[in-house]
């Protein structure tokens, strides 16, 4: 790829593209923001409105209450009463007419109420004004008074009634309101039922029928934000007639007071999908499968006694909540464009200074690769850039045979690591080999001590050197002996002998061991133990690692110092902690203070085998360790062991 190709890829992609994509990550951000804003908006107008709705409905629901405790209707609960019974008081007519006139007059003041009707128990109709207008007895009863609209006999009708609770206004579909064909499907809203009882007896109901004026009044009033349908959806799923059903929507014309003669449902306009995605909550956002309509919803009980809400929806085109941001998205592409020709004009001027002396200094580098090790590149340019460049390359041709030194050197190294690496394994051999011998010395050992106390030899001063001899003997071999132990831990050969004992006795034991290295070189050990049960494990196994610790951190200790050993109980475990005050060690070299060999000691102090054996003890016994440096000074080493040995680690050390 050419250099002004590259350094036209560079320059677009390092500085139009993020800088393109800032402005649209920020507008996308600040629609999110803003659509978030404008979702508050719109679902807080709704919610106004939602109880605008509901404070008119509670008013109506009180309305019906208000009505069946009228004078003019309790006077007339007798007629009811003798209706049922068939002996009607002798006032009955003029108690209706007294009924017709309160209503006309309550229509009169209330302009909105649509029907007013009192029912006997069968359902049927004694009294109806609508309209300021009372109807006329037309329909002859057999219990004396005759009714002013046909009988419904609706026996499942008359069952709602009789089991409605008194003194309070029930929502009812009456059957009454399609006796007429015109109107099967005209009332979008229920009717209140008032049931009317005399001396604990039901002997009627007051109805009261709304047009809903006052409903569209405040729907056609309330603000339409981001210029949004306002519409009204009946969610009733156990009325397959009713479900759906938009009550208002005034861009369809519909509204709660008009009569129709047909249902307009949702999903004949807008999403029928759209109230199975508002079940589970009262108010959101709902978008249309398009994405080009946003529909926000408020959800409303209309009615308290029944299963049945509203949907009040402000149905938004996206394209008028985002307009702003397509306006900007055009402005950001138009940047684009305009940057993109600029950087096609800016990568030529820089291609005309940079070009010559790259090809220049690619010239020298192909020299310098064929095997012409003097070529050097004029360090001095008209960019600071291409100068780096080639002080860098007269850097790499000194420094080469640096390079070359220390790629021996790391191969050395590697050499060397190699060999450790099989020292471990030339140890365990070793220790096999010699160990044989060395129980062979201590066996003839015996057998010379057991033949001296036999008295073949009476001279007492003889017998008495060849013991001192003989003792010297078995105590060096023991002590070849505890060196291959030594070897045979590092080599992980060795498998622990489990026995149960105290952990305290053990631990100052153990210190009674180094105490003599402590005091030679002034450093004072302090053992603060809380617990006192006991451990299961080789006592003598896990006594040698802990005296590895224990001289580590004496030896790292300057004069005066303390080393701090402190033990105790936590979650069935054993934690032990060695803490020294010396110099720490170094970061760098504290991945490696585990391997074999390795040590930060002075040559000659130590054979760099303490911590790895102590890490093998450690670790057969099932248990962790681990050494940091401390925040202030020393280094502090973590023993961890389970108190209780597991079976199967037991197990698998038996049959190591």
């Amino acid at each position: 790829m050419r250099i002004r190709t590259n350094i036209f890829i560079w320059v677009f992609f390092a500085t139009v593209v993020p800088l393109t994509g800032l402005m649209l990550g920020a507008t996308y951000y600040s629609q999110s923001a803003y659509q978030q804003a404008v979702s508050h908006d719109v679902l807080s107008s709704l919610e106004s409105v939602s109880r605008e709705l509901e404070r008119h409905l509670r008013d109506n629901q009180e309305l019906a209450q208000g009505m069946a405790r009228a004078p003019a209707v309790q006077e007339f609960v007798p007629v009811l009463a003798g209706q049922t019974a068939g002996r009607l008081p002798t006032q009955s007519r003029r108690l209706r007419a007294q009924v017709n006139r309160y209503f006309e007059g309550f229509q009169t003041i209330l302009p909105g109420t649509f029907y007013l009707r009192l029912l006997d128990t069968n359902g049927n109709t004694l009294v109806k004004v609508s309209h300021n207008n009372r109807s006329v007895p037309a329909y002859e009863s057999l219990s004396g008074l005759a009714y002013v609209e046909q009988e419904i006999n609706s026996e499942k009708f008359v069952t709602r009634l009789r089991e409605l609770a008194p003194e309070q206004a029930h929502a009812l579909d009456l059957p009454h309101n399609r006796l007429n064909e015109m109107l099967e499907f005209n009332f979008p809203l229920l009717d209140y039922v008032v049931p009317l009882y005399q001396d604990d007896q039901w002997v009627g109901a007051l109805t009261v029928t709304l047009g809903g004026r006052h409903l569209d009044r405040i729907l056609d009033n309330a603000s339409r934000l981001y210029q949004g349908e306002l519409f009204v959806v009946e969610n009733n799923p156990d009325d397959p007639q009713r479900h759906g059903r938009i009550l208002y929507d005034k861009g369809s014309d519909i509204r709660f007071a008009q009569i129709r003669a047909d249902a307009v449902f949702v999903g004949d306009k807008y999403d029928k999908q759209m109230l199975n995605e508002v079940v589970d909550s009262t108010s959101g956002l709902y978008r249309s499968e398009d994405e080009r309509f946003h529909n926000y919803y408020v959800e409303l009980i209309p009615y308290p006694d029944r299963l049945i809400s509203w949907v009040l929806t402000s149905h938004i085109d996206s394209s008028v909540i985002f307009s702003p941001y397509s306006t900007i998205r055009i402005g950001i592409g138009l940047f684009g464009i305009a940057a993109l020709i600029i950087t096609l004009l800016l990568t030529d001027i820089g291609v005309r200074k940079v070009a010559q002396p790259v090809c220049r200094l690619a010239g020298r580098l192909k020299a310098y690769a064929n095997g012409d090790h003097a070529q050097r590149a004029e360090e001095k340019q008209a960019i600071d850039e291409i100068g780096a460049l080639a002080q860098a390359f007269n850097y790499l041709a000194d420094t080469l045979d640096t390079a070359r030194e220390q790629r021996d050197r790391a191969e050395h190294m590697m050499l060397q690591s190699n060999k450790l690496a099989s020292i471990g394994q030339m140890a365990a051999g070793i220790g096999h080999e010699i160990n044989n011998p060395l129980n062979n010395v201590l066996s003839y050992t015996k057998l010379l001590q057991r033949t001296l106390q036999k008295g073949e030899y009476t001279d007492a001063q003889t017998r008495q050197r060849l013991n001192a001899d003989l003792e010297a003997l078995r105590d060096e071999a023991l002590r070849a002996s505890d060196i291959v132990r030594g070897i045979l831990n590092f080599a992980r050969q060795v498998p622990p002998q489990y026995t149960r004992f105290e952990v305290r006795p053990w631990l100052e034991n153990t210190l009674a061991l180094v105490r003599q290295a402590a005091r030679g070189r002034r450093v004072n050990l302090n053992l603060q133990c809380d617990f006192a049960g006991e451990l299961e494990g080789d006592r003598s196994q896990l006594q040698q690692a802990l005296i590895n610790l224990l001289l580590n951190a004496i030896q790292a200790s300057p004069p005066d110092t303390e080393v701090l050993i402190r033990c105790r109980n936590e979650a069935r475990q054993l934690i032990l902690t060695i803490r020294d005050e010396g110099e720490g060690i170094a970061p760098e070299k504290l991945d490696n203070i585990f391997d074999p060999f390795f040590s930060t000691k002075a040559e000659g102090e130590g054979s760099g085998l303490g911590l790895s054996i102590s890490l093998g003890i450690i670790e057969y016994h099932n248990g962790t360790l681990t050494i940091e440096n401390n925040p202030d000074a020393g280094v502090t080493a973590t023993v961890v062991l389970p108190l209780q040995a597991d079976s199967a680690n037991q197990e698998r050390v038996a049959n190591a």
